[in-house]
């Protein structure tokens, strides 16, 4: 058989998205509104939820473990064991939401220190020091998003929710640093869930600066104060937008997305989702 007889057009397929937002931001209401979704949770989530109507709370697996040594209980084989159920066995779930995947890193971290067979103390120590914990880590987030590609494959959208984290960033030699938001872990994990998503978005509050006051030179004599309007957007590109660096998505959507209470807006902007 040629490879020319496989030769197909793209159709659409599950997406992997990656929302990330301060704490309090709306992520998980905002996951718990794709289609038929369950909760991988790395931290508490069920309290969002207790006020749905029964009909459109989502389901929820028990919550993670801690990682503990003397028991050999690992955080990420109880993780893996989530998936494993979710692709091998029958189900009707078609989103699989992991919040938060910072909660997560924290528990990697922990694991990789409570195995370590030198008895280390903190990550930095872990796998014979010089911070060789992170690679650690980051293997076990890279192990976390290649079984989850076994879920998109069978039509299983796949939502990571993600806090977020402020880095220091330099554009050029001759400029100076500014800050810029991205997911809270280590280099080494965030550019797993970065380069990997359809999707990176950041869901944040609209807000803008009343009361500020400058003089006839442009200098700020009076620094306002920030008000946040109620309304939630999501950015999802970093172009145009300053200091979400890591914002992109592969389907054209509209770099600010208005999030209105009780609905989810990429439903209808994503192919798959609104083929459902």
């Amino acid at each position: 058989m040629s490879f020319l007889d496989q030769v197909q057009k793209p159709v659409p397929q599950a997406p992997v998205i990656t929302i990330v937002g301060f704490a309090g931001s709306g992520k998980s209401s905002l996951a718990g509104r794709f289609n038929k979704p369950i909760f991988i949770q790395a931290e508490n989530s069920t309290s969002v939820f207790e006020d749905w109507d029964c009909d459109t709370q989502p389901s929820f697996f028990p919550q993670l473990p801690p990682p503990n040594a003397k028991r050999n209980i690992k955080t990420s084989d109880v993780l893996i064991g989530h998936l494993r159920d979710l692709l091998m066995q029958e189900h009707d779930f078609k989103t699989v939401v992991i919040d938060t995947v910072t909660a997560l890193n924290t528990l990697f971290e922990q694991e990789v220190v409570e195995f370590d067979n030198n008895g280390a103390n903190n990550i930095g120590e872990a796998a014979g020091g010089f911070n060789k914990g992170y690679l650690i880590v980051a293997s076990m987030h890279a192990k976390l998003r290649a079984a989850c590609e076994h879920l998109r494959k069978k039509g299983i959208t796949v939502v990571f929710l993600s806090h977020t984290g402020i880095v220091k960033m330099k554009n050029r030699p001759e400029s100076g640093e500014y800050v810029a938001y991205s997911l809270e872990m280590h280099e080494k994990s965030r550019q797993i869930y970065v380069s990997s998503s359809d999707v990176v978005a950041y869901l944040k509050a609209r807000d803008f600066v009343m009361g500020n006051e400058e003089n006839k030179k442009g200098q700020t004599t009076k620094f306002g104060r920030v008000t946040n309007t109620g309304e939630r957007v999501l950015i999802t590109s970093s172009d145009g937008t300053i200091g979400y660096i890591d914002a992109k998505n592969r389907y054209n959507l509209p770099d600010e997305i208005e999030v209105n209470k009780g609905d989810n807006p990429l439903i209808a902007l994503i192919p798959f989702l609104n083929q459902q």
